[in-house]
């Protein structure tokens, strides 16, 4: 990264957004310039409080903060501001974390990406090389900012980096090892269309060189025509006994599938890698079971925020009687998940906020669902519900097919507030 410090020297630079990922450059450009002035953009006027006490900072705040990206020579972007309605006449001058991390660090790191799964390969990954004795950093979209970890990196440490669609849209490099498991309609508040959003989640790939490896679902083989890295098919991995692993669903099949491949270039074979997996336990949210309250086994899946995880919940947790459903409405299609509810039955829908709205309209006009339908007003009404409808030793899941943000601050938030209510049934 001395040579990133070289580069900047004499010029200026931007840092737009000063969300988690903001803050840790700041901190990385501040540590490597004591005094440089240094640009912040940010639609919050607010984020001005945590940095107040730095004199050689010029802030540009509220409304138009996104003009001041003309300004400087190098942008460094943070994930979570978009530039869907900004027209940059020099995509180049805009950088990231993800981008000069992968452009100093990009030979040693397994990338992992995908609408939906990717927190647990990453993690799963991370977990096979950590107990096949390799030095493994493992961070990203899982919630550690690069550069927060950039002490912990040596020659021989293996970086596992979960990556966001937000932070691949920029990338001008990729990692040695690109997984990409599935790509679904999401985050259209952040992208203009899907095709931008599939776009960004291609980039983990597009610079790829031949002796890279890509590791991808067969349904995506005609994304990557021309490439030059080897290419492998998770599907076409060897055959899992499901009951040697503690994580559910034929999806996670496929990620452990995913992961396996994706640690044999760091010298861990197959079935050393297979019985890692066997130990791995699933994240919080993520298919989690709660526990048995008030004679009701529940199943905390607020991760799934598209209708495709939560179709792929219901085949994985048997004896669902009672299916919440509903959350922020991003503009998603939920037809495919009423057409499977027309076929699995399940005895009781909950709908919430405005998406369960949506959904709620589509049940009803489908002559063939048979499920009972209930709007609530918010998770905790969706308790008076679940006690009166959902019979005893029956399964009640939150796998909600949208996002949380009508409600909560984020998934983790959901999920929390749904265990919090789950243990305190009668």
């Amino acid at each position: 990264m001395k040579n990133l410090q070289e580069e900047i020297k004499n010029k200026s630079v931007l840092l737009l957004g000063l969300g988690r990922e903001g803050l840790s450059s700041y901190q990385w450009l501040r540590k490597a310039f004591p005094e440089k002035e240094l640009g912040i953009a940010d639609g919050n006027p607010a984020v001005k409080q945590k940095l107040q006490e730095d004199v050689n900072l010029q802030f540009h705040l509220g409304e138009k903060y996104l003009d001041s990206i003309k300004a400087y020579d190098i942008i460094f972007k943070s994930p979570g501001i978009s530039l869907k309605d900004y027209a940059c006449s020099n995509r180049e001058k805009i950088t990231s974390q993800t981008d000069l991390f992968l452009r100093y660090y990009g030979r040693q790191t397994i990338g992992v990406t995908g609408t939906k799964g990717k927190s647990t390969t990453s993690s799963l990954i991370a977990h096979i090389l950590k107990t096949n004795g390799k030095k493994v950093v493992l961070l990203g979209n899982i919630g550690i900012p690069a550069f927060n970890r950039l002490d912990q990196i040596t020659e021989d440490t293996v970086v596992v980096f979960e990556m966001s669609a937000h932070q691949l849209e920029y990338v001008h490099h990729s990692p040695k090892i690109a997984v990409l498991l599935n790509i679904f309609p999401e985050h259209l508040d952040h992208f203009k269309t899907f095709d931008a959003y599939k776009a960004a989640k291609l980039n983990i790939a597009k610079f790829l060189g031949k002796d890279d490896l890509l590791v991808i679902s067969e349904n995506l083989y005609g994304e990557f025509s021309g490439l030059q890295p080897e290419v492998s098919y998770y599907e076409k991995g060897r055959d899992i006994d499901p009951d040697t692993l503690l994580l559910k669903g034929s999806h996670n099949l496929n990620n452990v599938k995913a992961a396996i491949l994706a640690v044999k270039p760091f010298g861990v074979d197959y079935m050393s890698a297979l019985k890692s997996a066997s130990s791995f336990k699933p994240l919080p949210h993520r298919l989690e079971y709660v526990g048995k309250y008030g004679g009701i086994h529940f199943y905390n899946d607020s991760i799934s925020t598209i209708p495709e995880s939560t179709v792929a919940a219901l085949n994985a947790v048997d004896g669902v009687d009672t299916l919440i459903l509903g959350g922020f409405d991003r503009g998603l299609d939920f037809s495919k998940l009423v057409d499977y509810l027309a076929i699995h039955t399940v005895s009781n829908l909950i709908f919430t906020g405005p998406a369960g709205k949506k959904m709620i309209v589509l049940f009803k006009s489908n002559p063939e669902i048979k499920s009972a339908l209930f709007e609530v007003a918010s998770l905790g009404d969706a308790f008076k519900i679940i006690a009166k409808v959902t019979s005893k030793e029956g399964v009640c899941l939150l796998s909600p097919a949208a996002a949380s943000y009508d409600e909560f601050h984020n998934f983790e938030h959901r999920g929390d507030a749904f265990k919090r209510l789950a243990r305190q049934m009668p």
